[in-house]
């Protein structure tokens, strides 16, 4: 007699969806993996192969993440993807914990501490990017209540 889980896993391979199962694993455990700031911006979208694409929501953090492909593959391995691939797109709705980081009112004083900041700078993209750092920055200070 075979085992449930021999069962389980012949279904599993005989159905084509290992890359479903594996795709919900990394997903339910994306923030543990990858940590926090990088969760909010990425998802893990598809499996193909041994391949793991993932969404990245803005050009400066798919530069970011293209120096850490490398750990972040390394991480994936216990799930049996070897390598992953990043492309541009929007970031599929998030948990309401993200959604309050994301929605976290800032005071006139930080707003202030933010122009500040980037006011010297003369690249308007760059400091536009900078300022939305920082606004997320202060608005997970305050999500966690520091």
């Amino acid at each position: 007699m075979q085992s449930l889980h021999n069962i389980l896993n012949s279904l599993v391979k005989d159905y084509g969806i290992e890359g479903g199962i594996t795709l919900n694993k990394v997903r339910s455990r994306w923030v543990e993996l990858v940590g926090e700031p990088v969760s909010v911006h990425t998802f893990p979208d598809t499996i193909k192969g041994r391949t793991l694409t993932i969404i990245v929501d803005t050009p400066q953090w798919m530069h970011h993440l293209s120096f850490f492909k490398d750990e972040i593959s390394s991480k994936l391995n216990p799930f049996g993807i070897m390598t992953v691939h990043f492309r541009m797109g929007k970031i599929p709705l998030r948990s309401d914990k993200e959604k309050k980081i994301a929605h976290a009112e800032l005071s006139d004083t930080d707003l202030q501490y933010i122009e500040n900041t980037v006011g010297d700078l003369k690249d308007e993209e760059l400091k536009d990017t900078f300022r939305k750092l920082i606004k997320h920055g202060l608005s997970l200070k305050k999500t966690k209540g520091q």
